[in-house]
């Protein structure tokens, strides 16, 4: 989470005033050991000095030792209860540590009145991840947009909101706020969250709205990409495009994958599939078969692949397909399809015979000199 940086403090005892300082430039510096020894010293002769016990954290979690980061904060915020920045510190790693409960406490002490713009934010947003975490949805739902109206510029606010939207599965809701997180700060991880968002709205949704989802989603992997190529997007955009049937394009991102895998190449499958190719479409599928695919994915192989045989009328190999797949649905329709088919070529073989018959009557009627022959009997 971005946070904005507390103000150094200043100590009122004036015999710590050097170790103070000296702290505050290795802080600066970036040398949280030195810094950290110096506000221990600075500490050690201030125990009263809510300030030391907060940078001692602060140079504590830098340094990766959260759970004694943690217990400074706490201190920090117990010491003065409506200071935001220790209450803040404090929740952000309560909340990560499991201790959300505690967290909220601690938020609810800070006087929302008292703060403005992106202060105010981050507060609501540590409210919002806080009571998430505790399960309140409809809580952080709340706090979260309150944070988005306190600062509207805020990328925190809205991947938040992006969060707890996809938690209550309004994804559609959630993709606008994660693309709009993207949009203020460019990072490829929310444009990542943005475009799975997109794409688990567009699944729930049906013609024109999933396309529209589906190409929405693609078009922020793209940007994603432009920033920072990497395979995931790449896949990202090629998902998008397929699912909003842009087949052409979903190909091309495919070949930025730079990936063979059973992944990518039951999507070329999916293409060939969208574009009428099923012949194409079963020698892909099969390859992709051979490629080791997860159980999930081998369901949805298998799925597809009953689809493509159903489509060239092999119904007993489509029906083992979906076998495969555990689609006794479609297991069942095989059968029938397959039984009907074989009622009609004995029904065609029929009709055959008796129009070879019917035939050979009248080669013998006119042998006959037109004497019409007695008709076989009915059947």
């Amino acid at each position: 989470m971005r946070r904005v940086a507390p103000l150094l403090l200043l100590v009122a005892a004036t015999a710590a005033a050097a170790d103070w300082n000296a702290a505050v430039a290795a802080y600066k510096k970036g040398d949280y050991t030195a810094a950290l020894r110096e506000f221990q010293a600075v500490l050690a002769e201030n125990p009263n000095y809510s300030g030391a016990y907060f940078y001692v954290g602060a140079c504590e979690e830098k340094l990766g030792r959260k759970r004694e980061a943690l217990e400074h904060y706490q201190k920090a915020s117990q010491m003065e209860p409506a200071n935001p920045t220790f209450a803040l510190a404090f929740a952000r790693l309560a909340t990560e540590q499991g201790r959300a409960g505690e967290a909220l406490k601690a938020l609810e002490l800070v006087k929302l009145d008292g703060l403005k713009g992106e202060q105010k934010a981050l507060i609501l947003v540590a409210t919002a991840r806080a009571k998430l975490a505790l399960g309140d949805n409809q809580g952080a739902l709340a706090a979260a947009q309150a944070a988005t109206q306190a600062a509207g510029n805020s990328p925190d606010a809205w991947v938040t909101l992006g969060a707890v939207l996809s938690r209550l599965d309004r994804n559609a809701e959630a993709f606008n706020a994660y693309r709009r997180a993207f949009e203020l700060n460019g990072d490829p991880g929310i444009a990542q969250a943005a475009a799975n968002a997109g794409m688990r709205g567009a699944r729930l949704a049906k013609g024109q709205e999933a396309n529209a989802l589906y190409a929405q989603a693609a078009a922020v992997a793209v940007k994603a990409y432009e920033k920072k190529p990497s395979a995931e997007l790449a896949l990202l955009a090629a998902e998008g495009f397929l699912g909003a049937d842009r087949y052409d394009e979903a190909l091309g991102w495919l070949d930025r994958v730079g990936a063979d895998n059973a992944l990518v190449t039951y999507y070329r499958a999916q293409c060939a599939q969208g574009k009428g190719d099923v012949q194409r479409a079963e020698r892909l599928l099969r390859e992709a078969l051979g490629k080791q695919p997860d159980e999930r994915l081998r369901r949805l192989i298998y799925n597809s692949l009953g689809f493509v045989l159903d489509k060239q009328k092999r119904y007993k190999e489509a029906e083992q397909a979906y076998q495969e797949a555990g689609n006794q649905t479609k297991v069942a329709e095989m059968r029938d399809k397959q039984q009907k088919y074989e009622q009609n070529l004995k029904a065609d073989e029929e009709a055959r015979r008796i129009e070879e018959l019917r035939k050979a009557q009248e080669e013998l009627r006119k042998l006959r000199g037109g004497a019409a022959p007695t008709p076989p009997p009915e059947r």
